[in-house]
Order: C-alpha cells, then sequence, then structure tokens
C-alpha cells in the first residue's frame, strides 16, 4: 500500500468527523474550565470526572448566547458541532447553546475548603506578618523550569544585587503537586530554623487552566502557607485568577513578576534616594550654618556697637565727675586765695563762734600752711 501524507491522514479524519451525524447539533454536558477569550472568540475546557473536551465560542455564535452562563466552575449542557483542524491534528467542540445546570463539582468543592478555612480564622488579617524590606535571602517553591521561575530571577537580580535566591524545585500541577509544595514549605521552614534564614518565600507558578491551578487551591497546601513562620507571597497564575493560597498567605501578588517586583527593595533607587537626601541634608546645613553666622554676626555687632556706646558714656560720666571733683577740690579753692582754718585735730572750723581766743589754729594756703594764735574774734554783720 502507498504510504499518505500526514496531511492527508488528518484531512480524511477531518472530513470523516464533519460527516458524521452522530457529531452534529450534539448537546454535550461538563463543567467548564480554563476560559479565556481571545478577540471576539471564546475558549475554554468542558470535563467531566475521567476526560476533558476543548471547546470554543466563535464570536458570531457568542452574540446569540447568554455569556453570563460561561463561567470557570458551571455545570453546564451546551450543544454544538465537532470541529476538526486538520493542519494540527486535533479537534474541538464547536458551541452554539449553553444551558446551565448549576455549579460544578470543582467550584462546590473550592468554595467548601474556602468556608471551611474561613470559619477557622486562617484569612483573618490578624496573622498576616509583615513582609521584610531588606531581605538578604528569598526563598521561591515553583517549578525549575519555566516563565515564573526566569521571571522572578530577572526581576530580583535587577532590582536587588544583595538578595540571594534558593529555588525550592517542586511539582505545581498533576497528582503529587499539593505534596510537592507542602514538603517544600516546610523543608524552607526548616533550614530557616537551623540556621539557613530564609525572609521572605514566594509560592506560585505561571498562568493556566482552573485544572493546572488546583494545587493551590487544596486544604493542605492552605494549611502549610498559614503555619509558615517564613512570610509568604502568594504568586498563582495571572492577575484574574484567585486561589485559596492567596487567601491564607501574608501577601497576594498578581502574578510571579509582581511577587518579586514586591519581595525586594530597587537597591539602585536606594543608592539615589540616599545620594540625594546627602545632598539635601548637606545643602540644608550649609543654609543653616551660613544663616547663624549671619545671626552671630548681627549679634556680635550690636554686642560692640553697646560696648562702644556704654564705654563711651562710661568716660563722659568719668569726665563728669573729674571735673566736678576738679571744681570741688578744696585746694583748687586755696588757689583763688583762700585758706583754711584747722584745729590740733585737722578739723576745718567752718564757723567762727567754734574759734577761742589765745587759742592756735593752723591755717592752710594754697603754697602751704602756719599757726595762727586767735587775739581777738570779730564777727561779720553782713549775714
Amino acid at each position: 500500500m502507498k504510504p499518505i501524507t500526514v496531511s492527508q491522514f488528518n484531512e480524511y479524519i477531518a472530513q470523516k468527523l464533519r460527516s458524521d451525524l452522530n457529531l452534529q447539533q450534539l448537546p454535550v454536558q461538563g463543567e467548564i474550565n480554563g476560559l479565556n477569550k481571545s478577540g471576539q472568540h471564546y475558549y475554554f475546557t468542558l470535563r467531566d470526572k475521567k476526560s476533558s473536551l476543548k471547546c470554543n465560542i466563535w464570536g458570531s455564535n457568542a452574540v446569540k448566547i447568554d455569556m453570563s452562563l460561561v463561567q470557570n466552575g458551571k455545570s453546564v449542557i451546551v450543544i454544538g458541532d465537532i470541529s476538526p483542524y486538520p493542519k494540527g491534528g486535533y479537534y474541538s467542540f464547536s458551541v452554539r447553546f449553553v444551558q446551565s445546570i448549576g455549579e460544578g463539582d470543582l467550584l462546590l468543592e473550592l468554595e467548601r475548603i474556602k468556608k471551611k478555612l474561613s470559619e477557622e480564622g486562617l484569612f483573618d488579617p490578624k496573622w498576616k506578618k509583615p513582609i521584610p524590606s531588606f531581605p538578604l535571602r528569598i526563598g521561591v517553591i515553583t517549578a525549575a523550569t519555566g516563565a515564573a521561575i526566569e521571571d522572578i530571577k530577572k526581576i530580583i537580580t535587577a532590582k536587588n544585587n544583595l538578595t540571594d535566591i534558593i529555588i525550592f524545585p517542586t511539582q505545581v500541577q498533576g497528582i503529587g503537586a499539593p505534596d510537592s509544595i507542602c514538603s517544600n514549605i516546610n523543608l524552607a521552614n526548616k533550614l530557616s530554623k537551623e540556621g539557613f534564614k530564609i525572609d521572605t518565600l514566594i509560592v506560585g507558578r505561571g498562568g493556566g487552566s482552573a485544572e493546572d491551578l488546583a494545587a493551590f487551591n487544596d486544604e493542605n497546601v492552605a494549611r502549610a502557607i498559614f503555619a509558615s513562620e517564613i512570610p509568604v507571597i502568594s504568586a498563582v497564575g495571572h492577575e484574574s485568577d484567585v486561589s485559596i493560597s492567596d487567601f491564607v498567605a501574608d501577601i497576594r501578588a498578581e502574578t510571579p513578576t509582581a511577587a518579586a517586583d514586591m519581595a525586594v527593595m530597587d537597591t539602585g533607587k536606594l543608592i539615589e534616594d540616599i545620594l540625594r537626601y546627602r545632598e539635601l541634608l548637606l545643602e540644608s546645613t550649609r543654609l543653616k550654618l551660613a544663616g547663624e553666622r549671619e545671626k552671630l554676626s548681627l549679634k556680635t555687632d550690636l554686642l560692640f556697637s553697646n560696648t562702644n556706646r556704654k564705654i563711651s558714656d562710661a568716660k563722659n560720666e568719668i569726665d563728669k565727675l573729674l571735673i566736678s571733683l576738679k571744681e570741688n577740690n578744696p585746694l583748687n579753692i586755696l588757689s583763688k586765695g583762700y585758706a583754711a582754718v584747722l584745729d590740733d585735730n585737722n578739723h576745718i572750723i567752718s564757723d567762727i563762734d567754734n574759734l577761742v581766743v589765745n587759742n592756735n589754729y593752723i591755717v592752710k594756703m594754697n603754697s602751704g600752711d602756719f599757726t595762727a594764735k586767735v587775739i581777738k574774734i570779730r564777727k561779720d554783720n553782713l549775714k
């Protein structure tokens, strides 16, 4: 038999699928997961406990469907046609009608766990630990390869060259993922207690479907994060993805990149700020010193002025006193031809009534003195 090409094989299968009337206008029941939108088109996975089916709602059909029914976790019945894609060798289900039949098992379980942990107080803000501003070592619990770990390493090393990054390679989806996450959270805390101090933990993964992120809705993972003595940043999926891990962590980051950004301070910016504040401090100090010098100069000038004025006033007062003293000096009076009469005790006789006839008195004149004896006393009648 002559071999056929891959394209021929895929096209043959596609024709068979398109021509099968049992695959047209077929109702299928399942739970919606991994819903996303691209342009006017919607893509999601319809799953049950055993299998999953890739579905799409083209924009032309979306306008005819109540899109409020198309939500992650919703259990629905969809009606549509098989939609083969020969180039890729796969098929999907093109949905034309959606009917809700309630919440899906996955969403119900998620709400049960959330309610249970909330009632136990694990979401209470009082348990939230502050994230260190200057971590010297950050532990990252995520897959060892992939965009998430590369983004985290890139952001941290670009912002801060002082922080060490310790990677705990972790299974983040599928069977065994919850145990792997819990085990590494416990290991990080054990190492930190034994002296290999880890300041902050980033726990998470990149985006994916609700099924891909399911490990971070696991009750044991939530309890491990809550019990961690190391502050935990939860970084699960994209901005719109919210997991139970986000509620119990000390802080939630919208993405792994955002987690890395909030985990460390930008040392380059810190150095710039320090240098800028240093210049502001120096300039402020210079201005302060200049102002104090000016005040000191003004006060010194005022002190000198007051001192000079007081010295001048004192000199003037001394001059006045010298003049007064000079004018009232008895010796100056004697120089004008007057004489002073003193008794034996050198007391001045200022009144003639104090003289006694035949007593000797000293008569002091400008150039000397002599002794005189009172022979006769005659009072002045001009008084």
